[in-house]
């Protein structure tokens, strides 16, 4: 290749413009050339990976598991048809549209020593009251108070176990009064000379009767002397025995005698029955004495056998088994929409249980608490309510209300209870005998 003398090129740009083009035909020529190779290269690629594309497409169709998806398709469906059958097999729950008014006892060991050193103390209950019952819906408590508060007849009577101390002795006793009305002040009849502890104790509160027990200690010359007797009564009678004096003392007139409730064509079935339990020396069954205690799922009677006139120990009673159901005076509703055998078959640790009159509430006694279920509940599904109860607390009263009285026992309740709580929520055709038409009657 031949350099070019710089001389010469000096002379030709003194000369003007250059001779030569710069965009030649051939320079044209091979650009052209150069694009039109490029095109038909693309043109052969783009078939090429259109039909790799489509090829890959038709390979995933052929060879994908349509038969899984088909079959799992069809155990989906299958399991959703049986699910909704099964929902449909299990009819919802019933709404719970009664009101229960539950009485509770607990019972205390005393003090040591207590007022009087001379003597052992007694031990004695304190009471509470609830009122469980729907509120939109929902099951709640709606109050709850110190206390026993019953319906009777046309109102709400107020139970409270209070306190008397003096120099002489302690005295826990039950005082009636009506719920809308102050407490008043009670007269005591005391010894003399002699020291003494005394503790009356509700047993069972109904729509009229009542069970209480009656332990006393004192002293008799140079030694300790107890008295325990038990009796039904009705409220009044329970107002009207106020000395609360019964050491050594004749017959209290203030009570209601099986005689009272059966007909004194029961004296004759109690005859037979004192030869057979009783004690034929010292003991008697009069049918004067008897309680109505608590088993498992029910109210039931118990006859007292005293000691008999002259005795060594004139105040002193032995309980038996009543052989006769309680009449409704008595319990006024204390049926189970399921036998007792079926609860505890379903909960295995149940101790008590209740049913309300409409059969659409069952309350389960259980490992220390209440559970409220409506009627249609399985057993392992969740209560509607669920209450702690104190250890040791039995049941005194479950009193019932329905129709419009379940608002009506709401309202009232909650001023007559001392003390209200607020309600506790876990989950989610009137009858005379339920004590829900007439507050009790």
């Amino acid at each position: 290749m031949n350099t070019p003398n710089p001389d010469d090129l000096r002379k030709e740009l003194e000369e003007g413009p250059l001779q030569q083009q710069g965009f030649t035909p051939k320079l044209r020529h091979d650009i052209e050339e150069a694009i039109r190779q490029k095109e038909r290269t693309r043109s052969k690629v783009k078939p090429l990976l259109i039909f790799a594309g489509f090829g890959a497409t038709l390979a995933l169709i052929w060879f994908f598991p349509w038969h899984t998806l088909h079959t799992q398709s069809e155990a989906a469906a299958l399991e959703s048809a049986q699910l909704a059958a099964e929902a449909a097999a299990v009819p919802p729950p019933a709404p719970i549209n009664t009101a229960l008014l539950i009485g509770l006892r607990t019972e205390h060991e005393p003090a040591s020593g207590g007022a009087n050193q001379k003597l052992a103390p007694l031990r004695y209950s304190t009471y509470r009251t609830m009122l469980i019952a729907p509120v939109r819906g929902q099951l709640q408590k709606t109050s709850e108070g110190t206390g026993i508060l019953m319906p009777y007849k046309q109102n709400f009577w107020k139970i409270d176990s209070l306190t008397r101390t003096s120099s002489k002795g302690e005295s826990h006793y039950l005082s009636v009064h009506l719920a809308d009305q102050s407490m008043k002040s009670e007269r005591f009849l005391e010894p003399a000379d002699q020291a003494f502890n005394r503790v009356e104790t509700l047993l069972f509160a109904g729509n009229q009767y009542l069970s209480i027990a009656e332990s006393e200690e004192a002293w008799n010359g140079n030694a300790p002397y107890q008295a325990n007797r038990i009796w039904t009564r009705t409220l009044p009678q329970l107002k009207e025995a106020r000395t609360m004096a019964f050491y050594k003392k004749p017959l209290d007139k203030n009570h209601v005698s099986l005689m009272d409730v059966y007909g004194v064509s029961l004296s004759a079935e109690l005859t037979p029955l004192a030869g057979r339990i009783g004690d034929p020396m010292n003991g008697e069954i009069s049918g004067q004495s008897w309680t109505v205690q608590r088993a498992p799922g029910k109210w039931v009677g118990k006859v007292a056998e005293t000691a008999k006139q002259g005795a060594a120990r004139p105040d002193y009673y032995t309980l038996h088994d009543f052989p006769r159901e309680l009449p409704d005076k008595v319990v006024n509703h204390d049926d189970l929409i399921y036998s007792w055998t079926d609860i505890k078959a379903s909960w295995p640790h149940a101790t008590d249980a209740l049913t309300s009159p409409l059969n659409d509430m069952l309350v389960i006694f259980e490992a220390g608490q209440l559970k409220f279920y409506s009627y249609g509940q399985a057993p392992g599904s969740v209560p509607q309510l669920v209450l702690d109860l104190q250890p040791g607390e039995q049941l005194v009263m479950a009193q019932w209300a329905t129709d419009h009285y379940v608002q009506e026992w709401i309202d009232k309740v909650d001023r007559y209870l001392p003390t209200k709580l607020g309600p506790f929520i876990a989950s989610d055709g009137a009858d005379a005998r339920t004590a829900g038409l007439e507050a009790g009657q």
